[in-house]
């Protein structure tokens, strides 16, 4: 069996576990053992996915006992070589220090690799980072651009750290429409707990500058 195949093997069967009428598709627990060990096989062969799909499997238990620090040597293998939801895992696990000593320097290595790589999540984790100067230096004004580009893939809370951003000033110059249009955008994405907040600032801007907001919004939703 190639490995890649053997890869996308377990992978399905990981998919279809569960309950109701997909569990009949599951084969009998025998079958999981077989297709570990090709899939294992498959990630000491140098399969970038597999060897994500295996730290997967170790960080969340499917197979066991979370083991996090086993996780970690597999997303590493994975992330060298070039594999993007590797390295924000990785950068995850090296923020939170799971797995491995916490360590935010490498945190933001590996978020700025899987950034370069198109993750809106490591854009919107860096730019967090960025803001408050953890692990790098820092820079407000690059933390802006960074959200904008998370947000722009509909990174919810990316859209209102653009919003708290321009309401205060910080890293770009006050701009209550802007902030205004950022909220809405994540509202209408699903972002709830903030309705305080859009009551005040509505209250507090005139009605024409309410209407360039969501002339903004709309111009960006349709």
């Amino acid at each position: 069996m190639p490995t890649r195949y053997a890869a996308f093997f377990l992978a399905a069967l990981i998919t279809f576990s569960g309950n109701g009428a997909q569990a009949a598709q599951v084969p009998p627990p025998g079958t999981y053992g077989q297709a570990m060990g090709w899939y294992k096989r498959a990630a000491e062969a140098g399969d970038a996915d597999a060897q994500f799909s295996l730290g997967i499997i170790l960080e969340s238990g499917l197979r066991g006992a979370p083991d996090p620090a086993a996780a970690a040597v597999w997303y590493l293998k994975a992330a060298r070589q070039g594999h993007v939801k590797s390295q924000y895992k990785l950068g995850l696990l090296y923020y939170q220090g799971r797995g491995v000593k916490q360590d935010l320097a490498q945190a933001a290595t590996w978020y700025e690799a899987a950034a370069e790589g198109g993750s809106a999540e490591a854009r919107y984790n860096l730019a967090l980072m960025v803001e408050r100067g953890q692990g790098l230096k820092r820079d407000p004004k690059r933390a802006v651009k960074l959200y904008e580009q998370a947000a722009a893939k509909g990174i919810n809370q990316a859209r209102l750290s653009l919003s708290l951003l321009y309401n205060r000033g910080r890293g770009v110059e006050r701009d209550p429409v802007k902030s205004l249009m950022w909220l809405e955008l994540a509202i209408a994405g699903g972002l709830t707990g903030y309705d305080s907040l859009h009551k005040k600032m509505l209250n507090s801007m005139p009605e024409d500058e309410v209407e360039q907001a969501r002339a903004m919004v709309k111009a960006r939703t349709d």
